[in-house]
């Protein structure tokens, strides 16, 4: 808790971490942070069109759902990813001075949190290109944000110490996201799978915490059943992250 606590007051430090890792990410370039944006961008155009066809949907209401759900996702998968560097990308300071590890986990959601913005205006773009009004169901998308926000703090503490300490763990864990990547209604819609699809989708974390951030984008009120499921899953991690990082945090510098 006192980790916990020094973690989210030293906000500072883990605003300008994650804002100067954006910027050294696309240092001395032209299009400079942008390329996030327009790499996103070509990937929903160029999918987009390709299975709109294959799925036999118009393009038109195919290309603005897969945009949010990509945008989404790749927050999601994003600070998955990070999570697995978490602590050694920020050996060297560790290992000068004592400071709250919680901080740096706030810097892996502060990165990820600026990709996401610059990739929101891909959302705008398609939804005005298509005329695709903003539902009247889209300001839930914030709160829906706060709980995948707390599931992705609890995730990236549990993932980080055990990425540091066993150091093939990001390789398996970049192959499950790939795997998990199709067996979340990214691509595809719940509705295709039938009454299959509560096997798939009603016991996947992924699927779980997209929907509920992408739903009100797709015009659909949230579930109650969803923030529920959510939550339980939320309640858990908390169970396995809080003893690990208690247990193990004074460790982590020797792991480095």
């Amino acid at each position: 808790m006192d980790d916990l606590l020094a973690g989210f007051g030293a906000w500072q430090m883990w605003l300008l971490l994650g804002l100067n890792d954006i910027r050294q990410r696309y240092k001395r370039s032209r299009f400079g942070q942008f390329w996030i944006t327009l790499s996103t961008g070509i990937f929903v155009a160029g999918i987009g069109i390709v299975y709109a066809y294959l799925f036999n949907h118009p393009v038109d209401e195919y290309i603005p759902y897969l945009s949010v759900n990509i945008v989404f996702w790749t927050l999601v998968a994003g600070i998955l990813t990070d999570s697995t560097t978490v602590f050694t990308q920020a050996g060297h300071y560790l290992g000068q001075q004592a400071l709250p590890k919680t901080a740096f986990v706030m810097r892996v959601l502060v990165r990820q949190l600026l990709v996401l913005a610059h990739n929101v205006v891909i959302i705008v773009l398609v939804y005005l290109a298509f005329g695709v009004a903003l539902p009247a169901t889209a300001a839930f998308v914030l709160p829906a944000l706060v709980v995948l926000l707390l599931a992705a703090f609890l995730a990236a503490i549990t993932i980080g110490l055990l990425c540091t300490r066993f150091r093939d763990l990001p390789q398996i864990i970049q192959s499950l996201l790939q795997v998990a990547f199709f067996l979340t209604p990214i691509m595809w819609r719940v509705e295709q799978l039938g009454d299959k699809a509560h096997y798939i989708v009603g016991y996947n974390p992924f699927a779980i915490f997209l929907m509920l951030v992408v739903e009100p984008l797709h015009g659909k009120w949230p579930s109650w059943d969803l923030y529920g499921r959510a939550f339980v899953i939320i309640a858990i991690m908390a169970l396995v992250a809080a003893p690990l990082f208690a247990r193990f945090r004074a460790r982590i510098v020797y792991w480095l």
